[in-house]
């Protein structure tokens, strides 16, 4: 049942918590300028981590544009029960921040600027749409503006709740479309088609598709074909740190990453920023449960601290994506040593160094050198043509469905019908799975220099994957869809696109 809330149920309620401003004050660090609506009973310890996670740890006194980033912290926030009369019903237990961080002169100032950051905090994940709304309120105006907060919650209350498909919704002068996947891992939303025309615009925002730009991201890679080294780590659902130097590259890229894996939810812990003050036991470093996570950093001394708890409990060291400004273009491939004098791989431009990011030492997934090929001649091109994003998207949408089908076809032949008439799924067997496997095959290109070698990786990576938290949230996934669809509730074509099929 939805849960009901201490204040009075709204739209506003429905869509988010507060609008949150946040000083740093030179003397005491950063502290709560506004809360809208003032009588939103935020916990202490949430308070201060919205204050510690909605600034960056290391701040350029040049730098006069906007940032805009994204963390998450777990709501611990009791007297807050949220309000959800319909799905998507939003994640009770964790707070998603969408930040506007600027930065203007103020020679009364200590040191001759103030910094302050507007956040959008929310049940929901639709980061892309909070991105727009706290873009319209603060591109001709002040980031702590009473006036501007007071009319943008007013607008928000007469929206009714957020639902699956697409919503008209007004917003300070503007008509906003938003539209609402059925599930957060929908593959490709927000692209559009293979061919537009050259009149096509976005013409609505897409709940759940990543914030980040391709375009951008690809030139802080070490290498291109690092992307299939991460398509296997997220698929597998292990750890990933990325190391950038601003919150807005690291939390866009976590974004990112997040969406190559489409129609896979991730099943670990996702958080796009964290800094020293965060609340590490999310992902069992300093007690807590162990996780396997993505997270995005900008702190190379939070990375050693990261790495060498892990090492001390004896967990797996996450993969080490390190994002930086580099002379000359992105190679193709690592280089063999990552201390050549040409090498991206090497360590962090930032103050306290890094770790050393080592070449992962085992790769399943064979890189398409017509793929990798098509990027390196858009990356030389040097021009922002936007053609990357779509073009690395469908691609691993792609290899996603292509990793999929042999488990689909394995469980069509398992599918049984309950009597209610809902879809469920026989026990699932590896072992029988992977009988199946060897028989029919996979069209994804898996290493290894014969055919013996070839196949061992393939079950490997399959036996892995069905092992991994993330197959499991799949089959979550893909049963509510179908049994949704089965009633009624869903488009036609929700089964296939769940399935990756």
């Amino acid at each position: 049942m939805p849960q009901t809330s201490s204040l009075p149920v709204t739209g506003f309620q429905s869509w988010a918590v507060a609008f949150v401003v946040c000083n740093f004050n030179v003397d005491v660090g950063p502290e709560i300028e506004i809360i809208y609506p003032p009588e939103v009973p935020f916990s202490t310890a949430d308070l201060s981590a919205i204050c510690f996670n909605s600034f960056p740890e290391q701040q350029n006194t040049e730098t006069v544009e906007d940032l805009t980033f994204t963390f998450s912290i777990s709501n611990n926030s009791p007297d807050i029960s949220l309000s959800s009369p319909q799905k998507p019903h939003g994640n009770l237990d964790t707070f998603y921040g969408t930040c506007v961080f600027r930065q203007e002169f103020d020679h009364t100032m200590k040191r001759s600027f103030n910094q302050r950051t507007l956040v959008l905090v929310s049940h929901h994940h639709f980061l892309s749409f909070y991105n727009r709304l706290l873009h319209q309120m603060t591109v001709s105006g002040v980031i702590s503006d009473p006036t501007a907060l007071e009319a943008a919650y007013s607008q928000m209350v007469s929206w009714p709740p957020p639902a699956p498909g697409r919503q008209q919704l007004p917003f300070m002068g503007d008509m906003i479309t938003l539209d609402i996947a059925p599930h957060f891992a929908f593959p490709l939303q927000g692209l559009l088609g293979p061919t537009p025309l050259i009149s096509d615009q976005p013409s609505s925002i897409y709940a759940y598709e990543p914030l980040g730009l391709w375009d951008t991201i690809m030139h802080f890679m070490p290498c291109i074909s690092d992307l299939y080294i991460l398509f296997e780590k997220l698929v597998l659902c292990e750890s990933i740190v990325v190391v950038a130097k601003s919150p807005q590259l690291a939390s866009e890229a976590v974004s990112s990453l997040i969406d190559l894996v489409r129609p896979v939810p991730y099943a670990g812990i996702v958080r796009p920023y964290m800094t020293m003050q965060s609340d590490f036991r999310c992902i069992g470093i300093d007690g807590g449960t162990p996780r396997p996570f993505v997270i995005g950093i900008t702190n190379p001394f939070l990375l050693k601290r990261i790495v060498g708890a892990l090492e001390t409990s004896q967990r797996s060291r996450p993969h080490i994506l390190y994002l930086q400004n580099f002379d000359g273009p992105v190679p193709a491939k690592r280089h063999h040593s990552l201390h050549h004098k040409s090498s991206r791989n090497a360590l962090l431009d930032l103050p306290g160094g890094g770790i050393e990011a080592h070449t992962p030492t085992k790769r399943f997934v064979k890189s398409d050198h017509t793929f990798v090929s098509q990027i390196e001649m858009l990356l030389k091109s040097g021009d922002q043509t936007h053609e990357l994003g779509p073009l690395i998207r469908r691609h691993f949408a792609e290899l996603t469905a292509q990793f999929l089908a042999p488990i689909n076809r394995h469980l069509t032949a398992t599918n049984v019908v309950s009597p209610g008439g809902n879809q469920r799924y026989a026990s699932f067997s590896v072992s029988e799975f992977l009988h199946n496997l060897a028989k029919h095959g996979t069209s994804v290109n898996i290493r290894g220099q014969g055919p013996i070698q070839r196949h061992r990786a393939r079950d490997a990576l399959y036996e892995n994957f069905c092992q991994s938290p993330n197959f499991y949230s799949w089959l979550d996934m893909k049963i509510s869809l179908e049994n949704e669809a089965s009633a009624g509730l869903l488009g036609a074509s929700t089964s296939s696109v769940a399935g990756g099929s």
